[in-house]
């Protein structure tokens, strides 16, 4: 749980320092399951992958929703409440600054949290509510306001607070939604080199270079090109030896949604689920790191 604290809660909060022009608006997302009634002094900023947030024109108040897969309410509560959350990449320090209590919402369960803290320096107070469905849904809504605002902000964040619901998930809206980022794109894996001793411990000898890694070219049609790759170098004094090996496979990809999250399943032999997500603003492919650039092999 700390780790998507630290990874997505930062970016979440930063977004407080954004105003844009888009039209304010109440909230129903399918995609996210929750609807709520937001002010209407509160601006609609564009959607950034599964962060929406609003901000009020001047800046005084501000509302983020963050979609949270399967979300577990008691270890989010814990680490808020015996570690607090520290950020110093987005300069967000946020700590617990009252007692947590239910919120009132039907088929599931959501709590309220009071929090207070800082984001670049400055101070902020507010409110998080986490919300968890019986249908694996799952989101948290920060609202938070200048401490000097708050005054002002208070019954407004507790209006909306309160009109929180959740709303059925539209799994094949989400199905569409990934299918369309993914069409006509290669999934490249980033791998990293590693020096080290190599597994035989003769000394003198180094391996670097990465282990056995696929990349996948996912075409319009539905067809899947597959590359598996390997690299390696030992060297040793006055000695240097180099492998590589490819190899192409060729199958068929679509999306799919199971317990709540998105998966690309690829067949081409035995069929595999591969889980799609962003942690801020990277591309996990079943946890680890690939880009997502155009294809060269679809045609």
């Amino acid at each position: 749980m700390h780790k998507f604290m630290t990874s997505s809660l930062g970016v979440i909060l930063a977004l407080a320092a954004i105003a844009g022009n888009a039209d304010a608006a109440n909230f129903k997302d399918t995609a996210f399951g929750i609807s709520i009634d937001v002010n209407d002094a509160l601006t609609k900023q564009p959607l950034l992958r599964d962060i929406q947030s609003f901000v009020s024109q001047d800046k005084s108040g501000s509302l983020v929703i963050r979609r949270v897969h399967d979300l577990a309410i008691t270890d989010f509560m814990d680490e808020l409440r015996h570690a607090g959350y520290r950020d110093n990449r987005h300069q967000v320090i946020l700590r617990i600054a009252g007692e947590p209590f239910e919120a009132d919402i039907e088929s599931g369960r959501g709590m309220l949290i009071p929090v207070q803290g800082q984001i670049g320096g400055h101070p902020i107070r507010g409110m998080i509510g986490a919300y968890s469905g019986h249908d694996f849904q799952g989101f948290l809504v920060i609202g938070t306001t200048k401490p000097d605002d708050w005054s002002s902000w208070e019954p407004r964040m507790k209006t909306m607070f309160e009109s929180v619901k959740f709303v059925e998930i539209d799994r094949k809206a989400m199905v569409s939604k990934w299918e369309d980022r993914l069409k006509g794109k290669k999934l490249q894996f980033k791998h990293a080199n590693v020096t080290g001793n190599t597994p035989a411990g003769m000394p003198g000898m180094y391996y670097s270079g990465g282990a056995i890694h696929q990349d996948y070219h996912l075409c319009s049609d539905g067809t899947l090109i597959r590359k598996s790759a390997s690299v390696g170098q030992v060297a040793g004094q006055n000695m240097m030896v180099y492998g590589r090996g490819i190899n192409r496979g060729r199958g068929t990809w679509h999306v799919t949604v199971s317990s709540g999250e998105p998966f690309l399943v690829v067949r081409d032999g035995p069929e595999q689920g591969l889980r799609l997500e962003y942690e801020g603003d990277s591309f996990l492919l079943d946890g680890k790191p690939y880009s997502i650039t155009a294809s060269d092999l679809c045609k």
